[in-house]
């Protein structure tokens, strides 16, 4: 196993400093999705026909989003015993600020609906947790015959627990094939940028078996010797290691699949319900093995649900 070792509590932004150029490149491109199509189109504009300049009835929006989301481990992690986990899951959540702007709506030469394109800059934050139980061989000595010493498997119980937040920009083209009713459904699809903001991973060993029977008949109690005081009574539970960590890349690439629906409030808002689906390309390797030891095949996938309010913008 690992060494016990203190550590202090997770600062999800103890990076932010280090990290503030990569997180001003995320922001510009953020404002470059949006400023850039409105200069095409306004470019557009001025030659368009009025019959082309009625089409644009869809107006741009801009909102908030939030929402949990529920992680889902891929392949396993290995903490620095070394153990390894396999699977895991996590519930967390999301915030941010999302832009569309229309690029197509139905007219003479386009009927198959509307066409956005658009971009959410949110701040995220996945948790997952994974466990896996094991025998192990413990020997114990006999009161009643000192001399005497056994060997009896113990089963423990051994959780990994990894949290980190991510910034990330999601540019993606919306297809809207209704415009009209209560309920307009649309789906998106769209390419994840996430810079990683820092994160940290926990092993935490648990005794299952907490009292034994020697065959002499005598009881005996498992336990870890206190980690604060060994002349104070013993725990179950020992934490392992817990340390923060940082990825090889701090880049996280993901395909983005959404499939949601728009219910207008009013003539100026909206209110969107979206089910998202994150696919990741990027292995994220917690490095917590002595030496380094990459987790190729570690990546963590989310569902997410977000809700976002949208406000229509003039034109």
């Amino acid at each position: 196993m690992g060494n016990l070792s203190a550590s202090s509590p997770p600062v999800m932004f103890s990076h932010l400093l280090r990290l503030r150029s990569p997180i001003l490149v995320l922001l510009t491109l953020f404002v470059t999705v949006i400023i850039v199509p409105s200069s095409l189109f306004a470019q557009e504009t001025e030659g368009s026909s009025p019959l082309e300049l009625g089409r644009r009835i869809v107006p741009d929006v801009i909102g908030i989003v939030a929402g949990p989301s529920f992680n889902v481990v891929n392949g396993s992690l290995t903490t620095g015993c070394p153990c390894t986990f396999d699977g895991g899951l996590g519930v967390s959540g999301l915030v941010g600020l999302m832009y569309e702007k229309n690029l197509l709506t139905p007219g003479p030469t386009w009927r198959l609906g509307t066409v956005n394109i658009g971009a959410r800059l949110l701040y995220e934050t996945r948790s997952v947790s994974s466990a896996f139980r094991e025998y192990e061989n413990n020997t114990f000595r006999s009161v009643k015959q000192p001399s005497q010493f056994y060997t009896l498997p113990i089963l423990y119980r051994h959780l990994a627990e990894v949290n980190y937040g991510m910034l990330t920009l999601t540019p993606y083209l919306t297809w809207n094939p209704l415009t009209i009713g209560i309920f307009q459904p649309f789906v998106q699809v769209g390419i994840q940028g996430g810079l990683f903001m820092g994160g940290r991973a926990r092993h935490t060993k648990f005794i299952l078996d907490t009292q034994v029977r020697l065959p002499t008949n005598e009881e005996a109690i498992v336990e870890f010797p206190n980690p604060l005081d060994s002349a104070l009574p013993g725990t179950s539970s020992i934490v392992i290691q817990d340390t923060s960590f940082t990825p090889p890349s701090p880049l996280q690439l993901a395909a983005s699949i959404t499939l949601g629906t728009d219910i207008p409030i009013g003539t100026k808002f909206r209110l969107s319900v979206m089910g998202n689906y994150l696919i990741p390309f990027t292995p994220l390797s917690l490095g917590l093995v002595r030496p380094p030891e990459p987790d190729g095949n570690f990546t963590v996938s989310a569902w997410q649900i977000m809700l976002a309010l949208k406000m229509n913008l003039e034109r």
